[in-house]
C-alpha cells in the first residue's frame, strides 16, 4: 500500500478520535475551564526592554504543512534541496552581531537562540504535539510542555528532531542524510510583589549531515538522468557535524518603575566537524590534500561567555536601556596550536517612545572598542515604517585564519560596513491588505568566498536595491491568495557587484480555500503554494568549510515549485496531507545550488494535537 493511501488512512483516524473526543464535550464552558485563552508566552527581549505585553498561544493551523526550516522562513533561506541540509540566506542582511565569532552559519536557523525561547505563563499544563511522516524516509517531531509551578513560577521544555533519509544515491531505509536533535529546557519566576524577575535557559543543538557534494554530472549524460533518485554522488564516505549549547541567565530588579537593574549572562559553545574516512573515494572532489592523504578529520570549537550589566526605566510612555557588557572568545582546532582569545568591551543603549499599542519610534547602538559599532533608529505605526541601521562589523574567525586539511589562509581584511534605508507602506481592510516596500543597501568592504574557496574581499562598494509588494485577497470570505514579490537590483564598482549573488525576482504565493464543514464541526483548507527565483549564478556549497563561494560555470536556471495541500481542524486537534513539488514531470527536477537537485515529488502527512491538561 502506497504512503499516500496508509496516509489519508491514518489522518481519517485522528480525524474520527478527535470528533467523538468532541462529541464526548457537553458544555466546554463548564467541562474545560483553561484553555488558548488563559495560555501566554513572550520572548527575552520583551522583559528586557519592557515590552511586556504576553502573547495568546497560537491554536490555529495556519501554515502548518510547511515543515521544512527553508519553508518556515518563507524561502528567505535556501537550502541544498532536501530536509536538514545547509542553508544560505537569499537577500543581504547586514549583521546584527558585530562583534567576534566563528563563522559557521550554514546550520545556525536550526539552532533555537536564547532570543527565540519562548516563556510561558499557563494556568494549566500546555502540551502541543507535532508529528509529520514524509515520504522517503522524512519525519520531524515536535514537542512542547510547560506548566507554572505555582502563580509566579513556570517551567517548560521544547524539543525538535528531523530524520531524512538520502534522497539521491540511497542504499535503502535508513541510510541517513541529515538528522538534528534540538531542545531547549526554561524557566521564568517573578516575585510576587512585582519587584524581581528572573529566566533561565538551556539550549542544544546536535545537527548531523551526511554529505554528498552533489549530483556527479558527466559531460555527455542527459539531462534527465540528473533528477534519477539512483544518479551518482560526488562524495560517498563525507560527513558534518554543528554541535551547540547555551546557557543564559537574566535577572532584572525594580527600584521603581523608573529605575531597574538587570543582569544577563550568555554562554555558548560550538563545534564544527567535517570528515572523510577512508579519503580515497572522494579524493577527486577535493582541489588539495595538506596534511593527511588518508583521511579528513577537520574539527574546531568556539566557546563564547558574556556578561551584559545594565540600567533600565519607563517614564510614562518613554523607556530607556544603558548597558555595558564584557565578552570573551576562544577558538581552537585541531591542526592550529594554541587557542585564540579573544576579549570585547562595549556599551549601548536604547530609546523608545511608545504613542500608543500601534505606533513607536526607536533608537539604539552598541559600540565595541576596537571600532566595530551598530546604531540607528526605526518608525512603526499601523500605515507606514521606516528603519535607517549603520553597521560596522568584525570578520570572522574562520575569515581571518584557517589551516585544515584541504585549505589554509591568513588573512588582513578590512572591517566591512553597511548603511540600511528601509521601509513599507501598509493599506488592510477586511478583503485586502497591500504593503509595498523597498530598501536601499550600500555595502563596503564586503567579505565572500572568492572562486578558490577561500575568503576575498571586495575593494569598493555595491549598493543593493530591494523593491518589494506584499499582496492579499479574499473573496466570498473562503478564497484566500496571499502574494509576495521582491525584485532585486545590485550596482556599483564591479568586484563589489560581483560578489552578491541574488536572483533578480522572487516569489511567493498561496491559494487556498477556507471553510468550515459539517455543521461548523470541522474548518477544511485545500490549496497550492508557489515559489519561484529567476535565473542566477548561485553560489555553489563547499562542505569542507561549511561556505558559500563565487562560481560562473552553473547557471540555476529559474524555476516554480509548486506543493498542494490539504488541512483540517477540529477543536485542538489539526492534520494536513501534502504533496511537494507536484509539478514535476518525469525525469525532471531543478537545482538549487550548482550540482544540489531540489527535493523530488513526495507525499507527507502531519498532526498536531494541543493538550490544555
Amino acid at each position: 500500500m502506497t504512503l499516500a493511501k496508509n496516509g489519508i488512512i491514518l489522518l481519517l483516524c485522528f480525524l474520527s478520535m478527535g470528533a467523538m473526543a468532541q462529541s464526548q464535550i457537553v458544555d466546554d464552558s463548564t467541562k474545560q475551564v483553561y484553555g488558548a485563552y488563559t495560555t501566554f508566552f513572550r520572548h527575552f527581549e520583551d522583559i528586557k526592554y519592557n515590552r511586556d505585553h504576553l502573547q495568546k498561544v497560537d491554536t490555529t493551523f495556519g501554515k502548518m504543512h510547511r515543515i521544512s526550516m527553508q519553508e518556515k522562513l518563507e524561502n528567505k533561506f535556501q537550502n541544498l534541496g532536501f530536509l536538514g541540509t545547509a542553508m544560505r540566506p537569499v537577500f543581504y542582511t547586514p549583521p546584527t552581531d558585530i562583534g567576534i565569532r566563528s563563522g559557521y552559519d550554514a546550520y545556525t536557523p536550526y539552532y533555537i537562540t536564547a532570543e527565540d525561547i519562548e516563556y510561558f505563563d499557563t494556568k494549566s499544563p500546555y502540551t502541543p504535539l507535532n508529528v509529520v511522516i514524509g515520504g522517503k524516509g522524512r519525519a520531524v517531531t515536535t514537542i512542547k510542555h510547560t506548566r507554572n509551578i505555582n502563580p509566579y513560577w513556570n517551567i517548560g521544555f521544547h524539543f525538535h528532531k528531523i530524520n531524512a533519509d538520502k534522497q539521491v544515491a540511497s542504499t535503502g531505509k535508513g541510510d541517513n542524510h541529515a538528522t538534528s536533535t534540538a531542545y531547549y529546557l526554561h524557566t521564568d519566576y517573578q516575585s510576587p510583589n512585582g519587584k524581581y524577575h528572573g529566566l533561565g535557559s538551556i539550549s542544544r543543538l546536535n545537527h548531523k549531515v551526511w554529505e554528498q557534494g552533489g549530483i556527479e554530472i558527466t559531460e555527455g549524460d542527459p539531462i534527465n538522468s540528473y533528477f534519477d533518485e539512483d544518479a551518482n554522488v560526488r562524495l560517498d564516505d563525507a560527513r558534518s557535524q554543528d554541535f551547540r549549547f547555551g546557557i543564559h541567565i537574566y535577572n532584572q530588579y525594580k527600584l521603581r518603575d523608573i529605575f531597574q537593574l538587570y543582569q544577563s549572562s550568555k554562554f555558548i559553545k560550538n563545534k564544527n566537524f567535517y570528515k572523510d574516512v577512508p579519503l580515497t573515494n572522494d579524493l577527486p572532489f577535493y582541489d588539495q590534500v595538506l596534511i593527511n592523504p588518508d583521511s579528513t578529520t577537520d574539527q574546531s570549537q568556539t566557546n563564547q561567555f558574556a556578561n551584559e550589566f545594565g540600567i533600565k526605566g519607563d517614564l510614562e510612555k518613554m523607556f530607556y536601556s544603558f548597558f555595558i557588557k564584557f565578552r570573551n572568545v576562544n577558538y581552537i582546532s585541531n591542526y592550529q596550536a594554541g587557542k585564540k582569545l579573544y576579549f570585547e568591551n562595549s556599551g549601548g543603549f536604547e530609546l523608545r517612545y511608545d504613542f500608543d499599542s500601534l505606533q513607536n519610534v526607536k533608537a539604539s547602538g552598541e559600540y565595541i572598542i576596537g571600532g566595530f559599532y551598530r546604531f540607528g533608529g526605526a518608525y512603526f505605526n499601523k500605515f507606514f515604517t521606516l528603519e535607517y541601521w549603520r553597521t560596522q562589523s568584525r570578520p570572522a574567525i574562520i575569515e581571518d585564519s584557517y589551516f585544515g586539511n584541504h585549505f589554509f589562509w591568513q588573512q588582513d581584511l578590512a572591517t566591512p560596513a553597511s548603511d540600511l534605508l528601509k521601509g513599507s507602506l501598509i493599506y488592510a481592510n477586511k478583503a485586502l491588505r497591500i504593503e509595498p516596500f523597498a530598501s536601499v543597501t550600500n555595502v563596503k568592504n564586503n567579505i565572500y568566498y572568492g572562486y578558490d574557496k577561500a575568503p576575498a574581499q571586495a575593494e569598493g562598494s555595491a549598493q543593493l536595491l530591494n523593491i518589494g509588494l506584499d499582496l492579499d485577497f479574499s473573496f466570498f470570505k473562503t478564497i484566500f491568495w496571499e502574494n509576495e514579490v521582491i525584485y532585486t537590483r545590485v550596482t556599483g564598482e564591479q568586484e563589489a557587484v560581483n560578489s552578491f549573488r541574488i536572483p533578480e525576482v522572487f516569489v511567493n504565493a498561496t491559494l487556498y480555500y477556507g471553510s468550515y464543514w459539517f455543521v461548523d464541526k470541522i474548518y477544511v483548507k485545500i490549496g497550492v503554494d508557489a515559489h519561484y527565483k529567476s535565473a542566477y549564478f548561485a553560489p555553489a556549497y563547499n562542505p569542507v568549510l561549511q561556505q558559500f563561494y563565487l562560481q560562473d560555470d552553473f547557471l540555476i536556471p529559474s524555476y516554480t515549485v509548486l506543493d498542494v495541500f490539504v488541512e483540517f481542524q477540529i477543536d485542538q486537534l489539526t492534520a494536513f496531507l501534502k504533496m511537494e513539488h507536484v509539478n514535476q514531470s518525469r525525469a525532471s527536477g531543478y537545482f538549487t545550488y550548482p550540482y544540489y537537485i531540489g527535493q523530488p515529488r513526495v507525499f507527507d502527512i502531519g498532526v498536531r494535537w494541543i493538550f490544555f491538561d
